[in-house]
């Protein structure tokens, strides 16, 4: 299963390594006297032509979209990194419970041209949760390309397979949610903790991107909380190379992957701890001063300050 770590998130480390790569070619400069090239390529290359071959897409070619009101003949397809067909050809996602996975929609004529502009219906039936485009990024709807993208946040094993329709004027596709507990999957059982935040609670937080950052409206017993001492349980997922973590995010499941994070935006929990605290694969309980972020930058909507391990 693959958990992703928000873009926000992943961009903060891009820039890391751009600014790497700019020291570098700082250091290999040429002299002061040396005439830099215009906009950073030399003349030759600023002169350089086009393929003879090279041009736009023909309009009415299989690259150029259509727009949404034009469209005919629709099909829908689901793109997902860990989804395949069952016996039965039916789509299907694995997933675990209170875990997050970003899926996409593309939408193509027969004749396989990109279909612009559409927003197609999206529903569930069952425990997951559905995160519709808006929710996952700024985009609303598919873009020139015809891809949409939205996600799921996993529910209650013990009620079966949920599932999720999709619906684009005659066009329709389908997704079956295997959802899947952390004991089925061989985890430990988290701890339970007297007087804990739930994360049911936490994830109830609706989020949506706007201008390139990460806007959280969150229920009122979640919101009550600000600046007040809190325990939560979670799994810790490391943001320094060292064996005890000062700096680091508490998330709703263990992780599988560096740059997945499990549980979304409001499944994870950025932590502040005063000392440092040693690196576990196990469920973790922290205590700390809660900080529920309505506008981030980060990827995440929640802080937990001054944390210390706690007994549960």
């Amino acid at each position: 299963m693959a958990f992703c770590l928000p873009e926000s998130t992943v961009r903060a480390w891009a820039r890391v390594a751009v600014c790497a790569i700019a020291a570098f070619a700082y250091g290999q400069a040429p002299d002061e006297g040396a005439t830099p090239p215009l906009d950073g390529l030399t003349a030759e290359e600023l002169a350089a032509e086009p393929p003879a071959d090279w041009s736009e897409p023909a309009p009415g070619s299989a690259n150029m979209p259509v727009s949404a009101a034009e469209a005919t003949d629709v099909r829908i397809e689901v793109i997902g990194e860990t989804g395949y067909l069952d016996e039965q050809g039916r789509y299907v996602v694995d997933l675990l419970e209170r875990d997050y996975i970003q899926l996409a929609l593309l939408l193509e004529t027969g004749a396989g041209r990109p279909v612009q502009g559409a927003t197609p219906t999206l529903s569930i039936e069952g425990t997951s949760r559905l995160l519709k485009p808006g929710e996952v990024s700024q985009q609303t709807a598919t873009d020139e390309t015809g891809f949409v993208e939205f996600g799921l946040i996993g529910g209650d094993m013990s009620l079966g397979r949920d599932r999720v329709s999709i619906v684009f004027g005659t066009a329709s596709a389908e997704i079956l949610v295997n959802v899947i507990s952390l004991r089925a999957a061989g985890f430990a059982m988290p701890p339970a903790v007297e007087d804990g935040l739930p994360w049911e609670d936490l994830m109830r937080a609706r989020v949506q991107y706007r201008d390139m950052k990460l806007f959280a409206d969150f229920p009122p017993e979640v919101e009550d909380l600000a600046g007040e001492t809190v325990k939560v349980w979670g799994f810790m997922m490391p943001l320094e190379a060292d064996l005890e973590q000062s700096w680091f995010l508490l998330a709703s499941n263990p992780p599988s992957c560096f740059f997945h994070v499990p549980g979304g935006p409001a499944g994870t929990v950025e932590v502040f701890a005063r000392e440092g605290i040693e690196m576990s694969w196990d469920a973790v309980v922290l205590e700390g001063r809660f900080e529920p972020l309505q506008a981030s930058e980060t990827g995440v909507v929640y802080r937990l300050h001054d944390a210390r391990v706690v007994t549960p």
